[in-house]
C-alpha cells in the first residue's frame, strides 16, 4: 500500500520513474524517484500515467508470485535431533512402496552448535543408533535377519539362564575396534582374513549447492567407527545395551561475524552386507564389502552474529562415499584411526 501511494504522489508531482542504486537494488521509497523524470518516458511513450500503470502492475504481479512460492523453511540447528529408519536390506527412504516389516535399528542425527577456539563457530554432530527391545524385536533380530543362518554365527550367540538367545551388545556390534568375535560380534574372518563386521560414519563438507567439495574433505574427510553404550555403560559380553553412540564429528562453519553457508552429506555404511542387496536407487559402488545404511544432507547457514540455521533431509545416495574403508583399517602406523575435526582456518 506504500508504495502504490507514493507512486501515485510522484506521479501527481511529475516525477515518475526508477533509481537504481548502486546495488541494483530498491530498498526504500527514496530509490523510486529519477533524475531525468517523465519527460523521457513522455516522449517515447506519450503518456507517462499509462506507464506507471504498467509498473504497478509488475510491481503487485511480483508480489503475488513471492507470496505464493516461499523457500524452504531454515529452522535452527542448534540442540536438535533428526530421526531416520535403518532397515535390513536397506530401504529408500522415498520409496512408496508399503512394508510391513518394521526398522531393524531407528536412529537420529544430533545436531550443537558451539564456539570453537576463538571466535569461529563449528557445529557438532553425533549419530545415535536404537535398537527396539521387545520380545518380539528380540525374535525378528534372532530369526528374521537375512545372515541369521550364515554358519558362524552359532558361534557368537550367547544364550541366557532361559535358554533364551541374549541381545548382541549393539556398540560390541557396530565399531571396528574390539575383541575377539566371541566377545563383539565380529572380527577377524578366518575366510575374508579381514575385520569388516563394522558400522562407521562418513561426512564430507561442500558449497551450499552440493557441488564443490572443500580440499580438506576431499582429501580426508571426517570419519569414525567406534560406538560407544549410554553414559559409559560397559561394552563387554554379558552387558546388554540397545543404543550405540558415534563419536562427535565438528565441523567449523565460520567467523561469529561472517556470513557462511554449505552443505554437509552424512554417510552410515556397515562394511560387510553379507550377499545382502541395497535398493536399486543406491549407488551401485560398495563400501568395501557392505553398502549404506542410511544417508543425509544438513545444509547450513549462518549469518553475521547469528546462529546457524538450515535443513536435514534423509534421501537415497546420490553417490557411494568414495573412501577406501580397506586401507584406512589396514593402515600400518594408525588402523582405523578416526578424523573428527576439520581443519580450521588460521
Amino acid at each position: 500500500m506504500l508504495i502504490r501511494q507514493q507512486l501515485f504522489q510522484s506521479t501527481r508531482k511529475g516525477e515518475g520513474g526508477f533509481k537504481t542504486g548502486s546495488s541494483g537494488t530498491s530498498d526504500n521509497v527514496d530509490e523510486f524517484n529519477t533524475v531525468k523524470g517523465p519527460r523521457v518516458i513522455q516522449a517515447k511513450y506519450g503518456r507517462p500515467r499509462y506507464w506507471m500503470m504498467y509498473v504497478l502492475a509488475a510491481c503487485f504481479s511480483v508480489l503475488l508470485l513471492g507470496c505464493g512460492h516461499e523457500s524452504p523453511r531454515k529452522d535452527l540447528l542448534g540442540a536438535t535431533r533428526h530421526e531416520f529408519d535403518i532397515h535390513w536390506p536397506p530401504r529408500d527412504p522415498n520409496s512408496e512402496r508399503p512394508t510391513n516389516t518394521p526398522p531393524l535399528l531407528r536412529g537420529n542425527v544430533c545436531l550443537e552448535e558451539s564456539s570453537q577456539i576463538g571466535p569461529r563457530r563449528a557445529l557438532q554432530i553425533t549419530v545415535a543408533i536404537n535398537r527396539p527391545s521387545t520380545d518380539s524385536a528380540r525374535e525378528h533380530w534372532n530369526s528374521q535377519l537375512a545372515f541369521a543362518n550364515v554358519p558362524w554365527m552359532d558361534s557368537v550367540r550367547v544364550w541366557d539362564a532361559e535358554t533364551k538367545w541374549q541381545w548382541p551388545n549393539l556398540p560390541y556390534l557396530l565399531r571396528y575396534h574390539g575383541e575377539e568375535r566371541v566377545e563383539r560380534y565380529g572380527g577377524i574372518d578366518p575366510g575374508k582374513l579381514v575385520d569388516n563386521d563394522f558400522a562407521a560414519v562418513l561426512i564430507r563438507k561442500f558449497d551450499a549447492d552440493g557441488h564443490e567439495e572443500s580440499p580438506a574433505s576431499l582429501n580426508m574427510p571426517l570419519v569414525s567407527a567406534e560406538w560407544n553404550g549410554e553414559m559409559g555403560t560397559e561394552t563387554d559380553i554379558h552387558t546388554v545395551v540397545h543404543t550405540a553412540t558415534s563419536e562427535t564429528f565438528i565441523v567449523d562453519v565460520g567467523g561469529s561475524d561472517e556470513h557462511s553457508r554449505g552443505m554437509l552429506k552424512l554417510w552410515l555404511i556397515y562394511a560387510d552386507f553379507l550377499g545382502s542387496r541395497p535398493p536399486s536407487s543406491w549407488p551401485k559402488e560398495p563400501e568395501w564389502a557392505g553398502g549404506i545404511l542410511a544417508y543425509c544432507e544438513i545444509g547450513w547457514e549462518k549469518l553475521p552474529r547469528d546462529s546457524c540455521r538450515g535443513t536435514v533431509r534423509f534421501k537415497a545416495p546420490p553417490t557411494a562415499t568414495g573412501f577406501d574403508w580397506k586401507e584406512w583399517c589396514n593402515d600400518v602406523d594408525s588402523p582405523g584411526k578416526s578424523r573428527l575435526k576439520e581443519e580450521v582456518p588460521k
